[in-house]
């Protein structure tokens, strides 16, 4: 009877990751502490995705990076900028974030706003030291179960071993399972574009053309 009701739960919550695209897990949300006096200011820049949560959202791309900006009008924004692996499309995700503070604790509260429908989501920040590594979760809580998602960003495209190990050492530290995580290919991801003085594929069959 006590494995039909986990199973039971299991089940639920496996069907809310598949909707939100996490990973998911029995109970409610695990109390997790952010970086203290978060500074969202220093936060801002680019970071690029090294390795992130098996979810389906990301699954087929590649080259995974965010930008995270201030407004005048003192808004904070974040364009996330994702390629897709099979074609070489990118596609581009734009939002407004809205920090939620308590105490010394801070959540993001990111609202996309350029998708068919809008969707938000709380994100923390476990850890970062801002000028080369940041480690995300978020969490959602269904009650009986609650569905997970992590990543490593880091200021380098190709983040030495050295600042990975830092990004490790957080996981460890909150009891996040490496073996969740998958690494973003972060290789060749320029749009590649001819050489100005490049011929066509017509002009160079014109030119065989002329020759004959």
């Amino acid at each position: 009877m006590v494995f039909n009701k986990k199973l039971v739960l299991l089940m639920v919550c496996m069907s809310a990751a598949m909707v939100s695209c996490q990973v998911p897990a029995i109970g409610g949300c695990p109390e997790f502490d952010s970086q203290p006096d978060f500074d969202m200011n220093r936060y801002l820049g680019t970071w690029y995705e090294a390795e992130h949560y098996v979810n389906i959202f990301e699954i087929g791309t590649r080259c995974v990076k965010t930008n995270y900006t201030k407004a005048v009008d003192g808004r904070y924004l974040v364009s996330n900028e994702i390629m897709n692996r099979f074609t070489g499309v990118k596609r581009v995700l734009d939002g407004e974030i809205r920090l939620i503070v308590k105490g010394s604790d801070s959540k993001m509260n990111v609202k996309y706003t350029t998708l068919p429908i809008s969707y938000s989501t709380e994100q923390m920040i476990l850890e970062t030291d801002y000028d080369s590594f940041a480690v995300v979760w978020s969490c959602s809580s269904y009650g009986v179960a609650n569905t997970q998602n992590a990543w490593i960003m880091t200021r380098e495209k190709l983040a030495p071993g050295t600042v990975m190990q830092k990004a490790y050492g957080v996981l460890d530290k909150y009891k996040l399972s490496k073996s969740y995580f998958r690494k973003t290919d972060q290789n060749s991801c320029a749009i590649a574009e001819a050489a100005p003085n490049e011929p066509t594929s017509d002009n160079k069959w014109r030119r065989r053309r002329s020759l004959n």
